[in-house]
């Protein structure tokens, strides 16, 4: 008796996506350490943005509810609306501080990551 059964293996793919979109269009294989260099670039261009921005934001929070306990639990009214307004102000500003941050950083590394893009193209 013949038996036919379904089998299915899977296998994770070795390469990441990009690897294997640009692998259809190249006749060569990209050099791994020029992808891991660009990944790191970008990182490093993108991380610190993020970084300052929850900073800001959360330095503006805590800002806000120390300026809201001093009017509830203290009776600083005065005190409490300057550090409430400080405090919002800082957490709206989270948002443009880490656009600014990271935007200085992609001018920073814009020559480097698109020098490094066009030689992994290349290959």
């Amino acid at each position: 008796m013949n038996e036919d059964k379904f089998t299915y293996t899977y296998s994770p793919a070795r390469d990441s996506e990009v690897d294997k979109i640009a692998a259809k269009y190249m006749q060569s294989q990209k050099s791994d350490s020029d992808l891991e260099r660009l990944r790191k670039l970008d990182h490093r261009a993108e991380f610190p943005g993020t970084v300052a921005g929850i900073a800001t934001g959360l330095a503006g929070i805590i800002i806000l509810i120390a300026g809201i306990m001093l009017i509830i639990s203290f009776d600083y009214f005065a005190v409490g609306i300057i550090a409430g307004t400080v405090g919002f102000a800082l957490a709206a500003a989270a948002t443009p501080v880490s656009r600014a941050v990271t935007l200085r950083n992609r001018e920073r590394y814009r020559d480097e990551i698109l020098a490094l893009s066009k030689k992994i193209k290349e290959k």
